[in-house]
């Protein structure tokens, strides 16, 4: 029995390729995400590369909303870059506190929720926001590096946007329960290093050269600053990127 399986695989790998083949010379994104869907779901996900890791257990009990994950404590559908490899519609968490990504696949009749090894997830996407794992010696000096929402990506700058979660004990009616708090911090990626961007004299000290329009910039826009701090540094980066590009065309 277990032989035939292994034949089976090997026959549906085979025609995987071929299908890859042909998705590479001519075929649309959409139609490369569908083949990958349609191979992952024959050969079940605990038969390729994504099945290992350690088992997630929550030792923190939460009451109400204050858990230590993104979004919500349910899982979410979502894909992930891992080993090289993509894989799509897994249910996934992604745990803000521990900075680790979790996936819940079946073993046998049963789920079981993994903890993924860090250091092969290159990307995903949960509720529709992507990131990416981000390995860099200053970064890690700091505790600041692994996982980053892409906020802004052209081709002068970055910009990164690093979710954070801290843990408090609570007592309640002689029950222990924990409240995780979040908190986020701005990264900007510029001629191959990483700059800390909380504030305007952050962002001047890294462009001197554009102190006047990040003023400008800063002194128009302080409602947008106030209402959704990511849009306001996008906008600002966005300027900011034209203002290079134009300069590298003088």
């Amino acid at each position: 029995m277990k032989n035939n399986y292994k034949i089976f695989i090997g026959l549906l790998f085979v025609l995987f390729l071929n299908l890859k083949f042909n998705i590479a010379h001519g075929q649309t994104a959409s139609s490369k995400e569908k083949y990958y869907q349609w191979f992952d779901a024959s050969v079940k996900n605990e038969n390729t590369g994504l099945y290992n890791g350690t088992v997630f257990v929550n030792r923190y009990r939460v009451v109400g909303e204050k858990h230590r994950f993104f979004t919500t404590n349910d899982f979410l559908t979502g894909t992930i870059t891992y080993d090289g490899q993509t894989y799509y519609d897994l249910p996934i968490q992604y745990d803000i506190y521990q900075d680790e990504l979790i996936v819940k696949l079946k073993q046998g009749y049963r789920d079981v929720a993994l903890q993924l090894i860090k250091d092969k997830v290159q990307s995903f996407v949960i509720d529709n926001t992507p990131f990416i794992n981000v390995v860099n010696d200053s970064l890690s000096q700091n505790d600041k590096d692994g996982f980053y929402e892409e906020l802004l990506e052209t081709s002068t700058l970055s910009l990164l946007k690093k979710y954070n979660k801290g843990r408090r004990k609570r007592v309640k009616n002689g029950q222990a329960f924990y409240e995780f708090s979040a908190s986020y911090d701005h990264v900007l990626l510029y001629d191959q290093k990483y700059f800390d961007v909380r504030n305007k004299n952050e962002i001047v000290d890294i462009f001197p050269q554009f102190k006047e329009e990040i003023n400008s910039f800063f002194n128009t826009s302080r409602k947008l600053k106030k209402s959704d701090p990511d849009a306001h540094k996008i906008a600002l980066f966005k300027k900011i990127h034209v203002l290079i590009s134009n300069a590298n065309n003088l």
